[in-house]
């Protein structure tokens, strides 16, 4: 089966766990929806936590059928980058779609399966940039000496496989990747080390309302009066 689950620590090892996942994912998930080409393909997003997900998407031809078109694993990046200019291919009845860019300003070249297409909607891709979270998924991967990472171990709360997830520093830019522990070998992972990683790079698009959500700074859209208001002791 997909040993890509087993990044987020899930175990899918048979077709009949696969579909039951998929199933579970169906129910419990987040739905949105999006229309392409006379189809609507229906997304599910479950977040299991910590940044944890499960996709899966249904795809609804002109006539109504309705068919399974895809599962996948996934994780929200925590860091934000921007690509510029971008390209967005779908394959709608695989419930798939690949972003092709690059990191504005730069010749740095990133190509990865969009996972909430159906969840940021035809509004979100009409900019000349999009900024997105990318992270890499990895198979497997190897701890080498002498070179700069932060990471922090995770725990999937479904299940309780214990995970990693690492920020490396390719220069060019900086990736997150999430790997199992069951999968790490190599040295004792430690900031000042190395990664080697077979990974499937994944990422989301942020649109308005994420983006908003995510600012922790000055809201220039309001006054500076307008902030000391709200802290005037009213006697």
């Amino acid at each position: 089966m997909n040993p890509t689950f087993e990044t987020i620590g899930l175990e899918v090892s048979s077709e009949k766990a696969f579909n039951y996942l998929a199933e579970r994912a169906g129910d419990q998930g987040e739905p949105t929806q999006l229309n392409r080409r006379g189809a609507v393909l229906h997304g599910r997003c479950w977040k299991l936590g910590d940044g944890l997900e499960v996709w899966t998407v249904l795809y609804e031809s002109g006539s109504g059928d309705v068919f399974y078109a895809d599962c996948r694993p996934g994780f929200r990046a925590r860091y934000i980058q921007t690509i510029s200019p971008w390209a967005l291919t779908e394959y709608d009845e695989e419930g798939e779609a690949v972003i092709h860019g690059y990191r504005e300003g730069t010749d740095c070249e990133v190509l990865f399966e969009l996972q909430n297409l159906t969840e940021v909607g035809p509004l979100g891709f009409r900019a000349q940039e999009l900024h997105i979270g990318l992270c890499g998924l990895a198979y497997r991967a190897r701890v080498r000496p002498m070179r700069g990472i932060a990471f922090k171990p995770l725990r999937n709360p479904l299940t309780g496989g214990n995970l990693f997830w690492i920020h490396l520093d390719l220069e060019r830019i900086k990736l997150e990747v999430l790997v199992n522990q069951r999968a790490l070998r190599g040295d004792s992972l430690t900031i000042g080390a190395t990664l080697d990683a077979e990974v499937w790079l994944q990422g989301h698009v942020l649109d308005e309302n994420a983006l908003r959500s995510r600012y922790e700074g000055v809201d220039y859209a309001y006054s500076q009066s307008s902030f000391w208001s709200a802290l005037k002791r009213r006697n």
